[in-house]
């Protein structure tokens, strides 16, 4: 079936005519009307692909826009597992302190058990010198100095307390005091008696039972009761 067509007139001036005529020529047209036809489909075609053209930069925009949604979307999913490692190791940085201090607690456990089966005797053998005033209050302290007596341990009586002394050490700590201690220099005094035997140098002084003579360069006791 022919396709319907219609006819066009068109008036033109003589020198567009000629030209007409020449373009058809160089382009192969034995018609000028073909010519002119062929004119007004190329014109056509060409309107349809600008348009298509400013279809694409309308779309563009649009196009960018969906582009940037998704890239947000999975930008988005990744802040959320950065999020979700640095709380991961938070979380395991706890769970790992938790377990060190546990470690330390269990570690520290049987050393506390271990000296709370210590009997008395046994806890004054191994620290020399009890002092009443250093005694956990839950002691009760006539019972247990008059146990410590019943041991062996040597029980010094002072107005102030009583003090418990490991019979080895006491003799030792009179040998020092007496027969080598020839100053009343503290620092020295300290150094050679050692911290707890320094403490109960200085309770004896503050009570008067013993004294230093700077003559003889000795300590001496005021008594022979405290030093049989």
């Amino acid at each position: 079936m022919s396709k319907r067509v219609r006819r066009i007139t068109i008036e033109v001036d003589e020198n567009t005519y000629k030209l007409l005529i020449e373009k058809a020529s160089e382009e192969g047209y034995s018609l000028i009307t073909d010519y002119i036809v062929s004119l007004i489909k190329k014109n056509l075609q060409a309107e349809q692909l600008l348009s298509f053209e400013d279809i694409l930069r309308r779309l563009k925009p649009r196009i960018e826009r969906m582009v940037q949604d998704s890239i947000n979307k999975h930008m988005e999913v990744i802040e959320n597992i950065k999020r979700q490692i640095v709380d991961l190791y938070d979380k395991v940085d706890t769970l790992t302190n938790t377990m060190e201090e546990l470690k330390k607690s269990l570690e520290a456990k049987p050393m506390r058990k271990q000296y709370i089966r210590k009997t008395g005797i046994e806890r004054l053998r191994e620290e020399k010198i009890l002092f009443e005033s250093q005694l956990p209050q839950r002691i009760p302290r006539d019972r247990f100095f008059n146990y410590l007596e019943r041991e062996g341990a040597i029980i010094l009586y002072l107005e102030k307390e009583r003090i418990a002394v490991d019979r080895d050490y006491w003799e030792e700590f009179k040998h020092k005091l007496f027969e080598e201690i020839n100053t009343d220099d503290e620092e020295v005094i300290k150094d050679m008696l050692g911290t707890h035997g320094f403490e109960l140098f200085k309770r004896l002084r503050e009570e008067s039972i013993i004294y230093y003579d700077p003559y003889k360069k000795k300590w001496l006791p005021t008594s022979r009761d405290y030093f049989k």
